[in-house]
């Protein structure tokens, strides 16, 4: 396996994550139009009392929920084949990588396990997410935001200020988070390795039964200790998404009050914030689960010998 993740995910996935990266930038240009046609139906069809134009922007806003639906689907399906087919891959390279040329394993068995099983799920899970699904969060929330910034600046100003804090806090967290998720990893395979290689003594008892309480132990606090930080940081997420509405009803109530901007802006900011504050929210979780899979992904290929791997292990559809 390469060093790199990312040179290991572009030698197994590198021609589908531009056809990824294409169908995204398609969802994302499609954004923005229902919050243009909100504010067209608001502004034009319902305060010009024109029923055959509600009834023509109605339509229209129903056919982009239905093309950006459908190509949201496509995207997933896709993205979920690869992650699959990535999982597949993994898996027979662990088990190949780790065998004697005797056909005995290289690798105590129980740390194989663990790796086959749910190393291999967070790496490839992060190879089907690590281009495409970043670049349509990224795309959702400028479109989102450029949109805003156009109708109404100062709006959008004081609401994009409340989600810099997390670009402090996030970070911080999320290296607390790598640091214990690597001691967790290296638990569950010590503790396959006691399952798969215990032994009965004369009293019938597994001889390692005290060090595999201690694992368990370990495990345990190691995961009570990512929970903590990890929920922090969603708690404090939330409370930023909450705080969005609020600014923007009293500073775009402020001006309302002093006429210089619709009521229909105000309907498009609350819409537009939460087109925002998903994405932002989702990057965060990427930005995490990155990290995560950067740990994983270390942990597999320190285990695999550093020869080259036969071609038939790359992908012949990357």
């Amino acid at each position: 396996m390469p060093r790199s993740l990312i040179v290991f995910i572009w030698q197994v996935s590198g021609r589908r994550q531009i056809l990824l990266c294409l169908l995204t930038v398609v969802v994302s240009l499609l954004t923005t139009l229902p919050l243009e046609l909100q504010r067209r139906i608001v502004d034009d069809a319902i305060h010009g009392h024109a029923v055959g134009l509600l009834l023509v922007l109605a339509a229209a806003y129903l056919g982009v929920l239905l093309v950006q639906g459908g190509l949201k689907y496509l995207l997933n399906v896709l993205r979920g084949w690869l992650v699959e087919d990535v999982a597949r891959l993994l898996r027979h390279m662990i088990f190949d990588g780790t065998q004697n040329a005797d056909g005995q394993a290289a690798v105590k068995k129980g740390a194989v396990v663990s790796m086959v099983a749910s190393e291999v799920e967070d790496l490839a899970g992060f190879v089907g997410d690590s281009v495409s699904f970043p670049l349509l969060q990224i795309g959702t929330a400028v479109s989102a935001m450029g949109y805003l910034i156009w109708v109404e600046p100062r709006i959008a100003a004081f609401a994009a200020l409340l989600y810099m804090p997390q670009l402090f806090v996030v970070p911080l967290g999320q290296r607390r988070i790598n640091r214990w998720g690597n001691i967790h990893a290296r638990l569950l395979r010590k503790m396959g390795d006691t399952i798969v290689s215990s032994e009965i003594d004369r009293k019938g008892r597994p001889r390692h039964l005290r060090r595999f309480h201690r694992l368990v132990q370990g495990a345990f606090r190691t995961r009570i200790s990512i929970y903590r930080v990890k929920f922090f940081l969603t708690f404090f997420g939330n409370f930023l998404d909450a705080l969005a509405p609020l600014i923007v009803l009293s500073v775009g109530g402020w001006l309302v009050i002093r006429g210089e901007v619709e009521v229909s802006t105000l309907v498009v900011f609350i819409t537009g914030f939460q087109k925002v504050a998903d994405p932002w929210d989702q990057l965060l979780t990427f930005y995490r689960t990155a990290s995560n899979a950067g740990v994983k992904y270390h942990l597999i290929a320190d285990a695999l010998p550093d020869t080259p791997l036969p071609d038939r292990h790359l992908s012949r559809r990357a």
